[in-house]
């Protein structure tokens, strides 16, 4: 029988695969917007299809799943110490998740000019 934690590791690492993959998928949209609108638009129109929405979701769940647990990693592989003792992973873990939250809203701000 496999450890269960160890099944919870390949599936982070599994998680950074995909994040490549969902980046790459970012960076031909980019390369569609680049060569002209009808190429975007036709891009996005496949996107729109109901597979490749179920395929984007399932991409989507797979890299916040990498993300959060990476998060959960960084207080335990690397103990972050201010004071005489380091900070718990679990705090170090909530700071990390609230600078994601406002460096996202940020990104957002800035692209679509408010919430």
């Amino acid at each position: 029988m496999r450890n269960p934690r160890y099944l919870g590791f390949q599936l982070r690492e599994f998680g950074g695969v995909i994040s490549a993959v969902y980046g790459l998928i970012l960076l031909n949209l980019l390369r569609q917007l680049r060569a002209g609108e009808s190429a975007y638009t036709s891009f996005l129109l496949l996107l729109r299809t109901p597979p490749l929405l179920y395929v984007n979701l399932v991409l989507f769940a797979l890299v916040m799943w990498h993300a959060i647990t990476w998060f959960m990693l960084i207080g335990k592989a690397q103990p972050i110490q201010f004071t005489a003792k380091p900070v718990p992973w679990k705090a170090a873990f909530a700071i990390n998740v609230l600078l994601w939250l406002g460096v996202s809203g940020g990104i957002v701000y800035l692209i679509f000019g408010g919430f």
